[in-house]
This record gives structure tokens, sequence and C-alpha cells, in this order.
């Protein structure tokens, strides 16, 4: 069995107070705020990528009905797909991924990740902040334990262009049907929260409607509005004056920042799906796979730094009854001609270079078919595709053993690619914050994976 590396040391729960709940869109990522680093490496002032976009494809991906194919296997294990060549000499992907199998060599495919844990709750919080979180539930403990990777990029590389948030979540920051939410800031505070674009369309022609938080005060007079913030201010202020922690500070923090994107060109135009030509938007997909790439290029493209796009409805990935149905008639045609757009217009347009992408799961399938023709839970061993953002590309790293089972050659912990993610957005993983007096680091463990760099 691969080993594996737990963060435990600093993962332990602790009793500290959470945020005021706002309701509706998150946003954040603008309070410069004290910045309570105690230590970092060098960082680079022009890292190779400005900016990242993480396509999370949440339920658990089969390792082995995409990326990393056994078709010598035993029918149990190997499945119904037949494999295809890629643009990659000797690496065969599944059939129903032709478009990224004629792009091979504009990614690399890791095909020996792993980390500890095969649940839910706790494999999503471990792939969206790189601790683990050990008793992690959709009921006790369904917030961020450590803060996630967007937040901390937004605290350490702050926004591009004013009015536009650095770090956006599509369609929103929850996970598992919003019943765990692990994209957040946690300690670092509300300025850091994701903003969320909201609901994209499931289809190329329908419009995108704005939040509603960003529409809200569109027909009330300036001066009435300025009143109501006047009379807010006032109820706020005993709270404030009693209140220590600094939770009043990063709650008027977010709420001039709401207020700045109410009406802000900028935000306002990154997230205007009808900017877009109706042929654009039939290229990536008349679905909603589709629409959200296409939101994400146009928030990398306006500069948001850090991009999380959800391509998964709940538990869309989660296929322990009729995998193969369910991967070959819904989800892999999506995500194929997806992510097959999204890269090529990234480098149509020049971003390519300098947007890190990533394809991540929190954890892979069984090797094993189960009785319902589904697969389970399986996190000794799963696939990533990493490109862009400065990385070389064209390369298959690693290989699970014969039945997909555990990595056989070039393990590559999760913490790992997380590492990489950073070192390419100039994020020094040793910077370390504090939490109620205790030091967290960015990344606790984890090293850049030098075959890209």
């Amino acid at each position: 069995m691969a080993k594996t590396t737990s963060n435990r040391p600093f993962t332990s729960p602790t009793s500290r107070r959470r945020f005021l709940q706002a309701g509706g869109v998150a946003v954040g990522t603008f309070a410069a705020g004290r910045d309570t680093l105690v230590h970092a490496e060098s960082e680079r002032a022009t890292p190779p990528a400005q900016r990242a976009i993480v396509l999370f494809l949440q339920g658990g991906c089969s390792q082995l009905d995409t990326w990393d194919m056994k078709p010598e296997a035993p029918a149990e294990y190997r499945g119904e797909f037949d494999s295809i060549a890629t643009a990659t000499p000797g690496y065969r992907v599944c059939e129903h991924m032709p478009m990224l199998a004629a792009r091979s060599q504009q990614f690399n495919v890791l095909r020996s990740v792993h980390h500890g844990t095969p649940s839910h709750e706790a494999a999503i919080h471990w792939v969206l902040t790189g601790y683990d979180y050990p008793g992690a539930n959709t009921t006790t403990k369904n917030r961020n334990d450590k803060p996630s990777v967007g937040s901390f990029i937004a605290k350490v590389r702050g926004p591009s262009r004013p009015g536009l948030p650095a770090y956006f979540c599509v369609p929103d920051k929850g996970q598992l049907g919003d019943r765990v939410r692990y994209a957040d800031s946690n300690f670092l505070g509300l300025a850091y929260s994701p903003f969320e674009s909201g609901p994209v369309p499931v289809d190329a022609t329908s419009p995108y409607r704005v939040p509603q938080p960003l529409v809200m005060f569109r027909d009330m007079p300036l001066t009435r509005f300025d009143e109501r913030q006047g009379l807010l201010q006032q109820l706020d202020r005993f709270r404030r004056e009693a209140d220590a922690s600094g939770m009043m500070t990063g709650m008027d923090q977010f709420r001039r920042t709401a207020l700045d994107m109410i009406n802000h060109p900028v935000t306002q135009a990154a997230v205007d799906l009808s900017q877009e030509t109706p042929e654009t938007r039939q290229r990536y997909g008349s679905n909603k796979f589709g629409q959200r790439a296409l939101m994400a290029r146009r928030l990398a493209e306006a500069g948001v730094p850090f991009t999380l796009v959800n391509l998964a409805d709940n538990q869309d990935w989660d296929t322990h009854v009729d995998n193969f149905t369910s991967l070959k008639t819904r989800l892999l045609p999506l995500l194929d001609r997806a992510v097959a757009t999204l890269l090529d217009e990234l480098a149509e347009r020049g971003l390519l270079d300098t947007t890190l992408v990533a394809v991540v799961s929190e954890f892979g399938r069984t090797p094993k078919i189960n009785n319902n023709a589904g697969r389970d839970h399986w996190s000794d061993v799963f696939s990533v595709v990493l490109t862009g953002g400065g990385l070389k590309t064209g390369q298959v790293l690693g290989t699970s053993n014969a039945r997909a089972e555990i990595p056989q050659d070039r393990p590559i912990h999760y913490n790992d690619v997380l590492a990489t993610i950073y070192r390419q957005l100039g994020v020094a993983t040793d910077r370390v914050f504090m939490d109620e007096g205790r030091p967290v680091p960015i990344l606790y463990h984890g090293t850049p994976i030098p075959e890209l760099i």
C-alpha cells in the first residue's frame, strides 16, 4: 500500500468563533488587514502564473475510465470502455475523451496521485485546503478547518484590478449539495472569502442572471441607499465596540467590498456571458459544464487570480451505481468538450502560458467494479491534470499497478500538486499565519513537482 502523510498535528479541532452568516453572494478578497506573516521563503515579484483555474470534479472521478485505463486487467477491473491513442506517443485514454486525446501535448497527466482518506468530506477539505480534517461531516464539521487555497492566494496576491475579486467560485463555494463549504477563508477572515458567481446557465442560449445581491439596490436612489447605510452603521456600532475579535472589522470590509461591486463595471463585465457570441457559447457546449468553463475563461481574462469551478452539482461524479452509463452519456463528453475548448481559447487569447489550469477530484474510484455496475471511493491512487502557468507540458507522470490500486512508479502526494500550484503563482508555502496564537503554514507539507517546472 502506498504511504500517505497526514497533516494531523495541525488539524485537531478547536473552539473558535464562527463568522456571521452572510446571505447571498459571498464577496471578499480585498482587505489587506494585519498580515500575520511569521516567515516566508523569497517570493518572486513576477511568478510564471498570473492566475489559476481549478476545475473540480466533485464526487470522485474514476481513474480507470479516464486517464489510467487498464485494458489488460480482468473484466471486473478494466470496465466497459475502449481506449484510444493520444497525441502523446504510447499513451491512451478513454474513448469518450477524443478532443482531449488530440490535445494531450498541451497538458500533463499525473497518474499516481494519492492522499489519506476515502471520505467525501475529509477528502474534499484536503483537496481544497491541503489539510486533512479527521471526522469531517455534513453536520458538525461542515465548514473549513483551515483556509482554502483560493483564500490563501487572495490573502497573499490580492486583487489584480480595482473592483475585481481575487477569488471566485463558480457557481458557489459549497460541495455535497451545499452541505459542506470547504472553499472558504476560515481564520483569514471574510475579506478573503470567495465571490460566488451564482447560477450559471445550463445551456448556450439562456442569459446569465447577475446574483441578486448585486442587483437588489439597482432601482434605489443613491441618497436613500446612503441613508440606509448610515442607519446600519449606527445599529452595528454597539456590536463593533463590544466585539474585540476583529469579526466586525471583517464584516465592515466585506460590506464595503460588496457595495463597491454592486455596480462596478469590471465585475459586471467579467461575469456577463451575453458579451460572448452564440458561436463561442456553443463551442463550449450547451450544458452546465461548458458554460461554467466559459465563465472561468472570462474571469481569467478579466484578471481574477484564482477561480474554483465546480464541474458538478452535488455528487455528479460519485458513480456508485451505473458508472459506465453515467460517464458515457452525462459526464465525459461534456467534460471533454468543456476542458478542450477552455485550453484552446486560453491559448488562442495568449493566456495559457500565464494561466495554470488543474482538473482535480477529491479521490478516484475503486479498481474493482461493484455489484451495481459502479465504482466506490478510492484515495490510494487517482489522476490529476495540470497545465499552463509556465509548466512544461506533454508529460504523463507516474504509474499505478496493473489494476490501478496503488502507485507503482513515481508516487505523487496530492499536496505536491498544491505546492506546484502555489509555486507557479508565486506564493511561498512556508508562509505562516497565526490562528488564535497557533502558527499555521499555507501548506504543512508538499514539494513542487520538479518534472513540471
